[in-house]
């Protein structure tokens, strides 16, 4: 494999465990103190309900 082949399946990963773990953010609430700071807009679009 080439070094720019493995740089771009390396951004692949890291892009979607991100996108997994804000998903599972936005999908969650904070139940230590039961306080939600405010979410940025962009979030919203990973809500699924």
């Amino acid at each position: 494999m080439s070094q720019n082949k493995k740089r771009n399946l390396m951004a692949k990963v890291l892009v979607a465990a991100s996108e997994k773990a804000l998903s599972a953010a936005a999908n969650s609430r904070c139940v230590l103190i039961y306080h939600q700071p405010k979410q940025p807009e962009g979030v919203k679009k990973f809500r699924k309900f």
